[in-house]
């Protein structure tokens, strides 16, 4: 703890402008504490998730999914009219003196999701819990996402199953938190027609204890920079999240 301390104190020497969220997300950046969570721990975390699930895939008809239909139009979406539809566009461009055309489909989903960390302190050190969590199109099963992956769809409910974990930190007010990140940032443009989703990083007093399903794990910044590392394993909603972090 000491160690933080003279962490703390030297940066806030050498950088007066930090605001004391700078600082811990640095401090985060450059220490982990195995007392907490270590490397070890991460990996046979990781191999005890990955031999509890069966995950098998197979292509199928789009007519053999049940729920989903082609409209009139032959735009594909669900009964429902929620998540998505996946409709065709025709583009046409110009730059300078050249113009491009072309027709491509693309995914339709005009709500807004959740992307969001819990971060909390322990020991001096702010830490991020991190879901492992599994989605048809992985290359791998498990991978890192955010504390909160989840459509508008999803969290409201309209397939008749729970909503996700850790949902009421990020939608309501309670003691205890402060939100330090709350932007909405766009998906990839050429693949979803103008999506966003709301990017967060909610902090939570050290006082208040979270109860941690065994899916979920609390990691360092230092620890997740670590685990890029390695191929196929931090999905890419965790490192969108990251990156909306300002330490100046």
């Amino acid at each position: 703890m000491n160690k933080i301390k003279d962490l703390q104190k030297n940066l806030k020497l050498s950088f007066p402008t930090l605001s004391i969220n700078s600082i811990d997300f640095i401090i985060s950046s450059l220490i982990k504490d195995d007392s907490i969570f270590s490397d070890d721990n991460f990996f046979e975390w990781l191999k005890k998730l990955n031999q509890k699930v069966t995950f098998k895939t197979e292509f199928i008809s789009i007519k053999q999914i049940a729920n989903w239909e082609l409209d009139r139009n032959n735009n594909l979406h669900h009964i429902s009219k929620k998540f998505f539809s996946i409709i065709g566009l025709s583009i046409k461009a110009q730059f300078k003196d050249k113009i491009y055309e072309w027709k491509q489909p693309i995914i339709n989903q005009a709500e807004i999701g959740f992307l969001g960390f819990l971060c909390q302190k322990k020991n001096g050190v702010l830490f991020f819990l991190m879901q492992g969590k599994i989605e048809p199109g992985n290359v791998n099963k498990i991978q890192l996402s955010p504390t909160l992956q989840a459509t508008k769809s999803n969290f409201t409910q309209v397939h008749g199953g729970t909503p996700p974990p850790f949902l009421d930190y990020f939608k309501n007010q309670m003691e205890g938190k402060t939100v330090l990140v709350d932007q909405l940032q766009s998906e990839q443009g050429a693949r979803f027609l103008r999506k966003r989703n709301r990017n967060m990083i909610v902090k939570i007093e050290e006082q208040i204890e979270i109860d941690t399903p065994e899916n979920f794990c609390w990691l360092t910044i230092k620890q997740i920079k670590m685990l890029l590392k390695y191929p196929n394993l931090v999905n890419m909603d965790t490192r969108t999240v990251l990156s909306t972090i300002q330490i100046i």
